[in-house]
């Protein structure tokens, strides 16, 4: 699911401020590129998406549903944030860019700007 545990402020993963690092599929077509990524346990609320000067930045925070860690007995999962950073170009057209949760399944679309797409060219024939 995840390819890493990012340290933000400690050197050991029992910190308060670790977060996931997702694991995404990135696809492409001749229109857009399409992001997916598991966040289990985020709700749409506590998800964040930013672009700015060419960074998609995604957040989400994991609210835990089950009881306090006073009332927790025994613990092998511990539940973190998310954060993924990424750089894109002048291909993407960012006033387009679209995001859809679906049962902790993200899906964000990055449509292509003009330049980017792929035009066919027409071939004349001299008589």
């Amino acid at each position: 699911m995840t390819t890493e545990v990012k340290k933000l402020k400690t050197d050991a993963y029992h910190c308060n401020e670790c977060v996931i690092v997702p694991a995404i599929d990135i696809y492409e077509d001749a229109n857009e590129f399409v992001l997916t990524a598991d966040m289990p346990g985020v709700a749409r609320e506590d998800l964040e998406i930013t672009m700015k000067d060419n960074t998609l930045t995604v957040d989400g925070k994991v609210s835990p549903a089950y009881l306090s860690a006073e009332d927790l007995k025994y613990r092998e999962y511990t539940l973190y944030n998310f954060h993924r950073v990424f750089q894109v170009d002048d291909a993407v057209n960012a006033g387009g860019i679209t995001a859809k949760l679906d049962n902790g399944v993200l899906v964000i679309t990055l449509p292509k700007s003009e330049k980017a797409k792929p035009r066919k060219i027409e071939i004349t024939v001299e008589k």
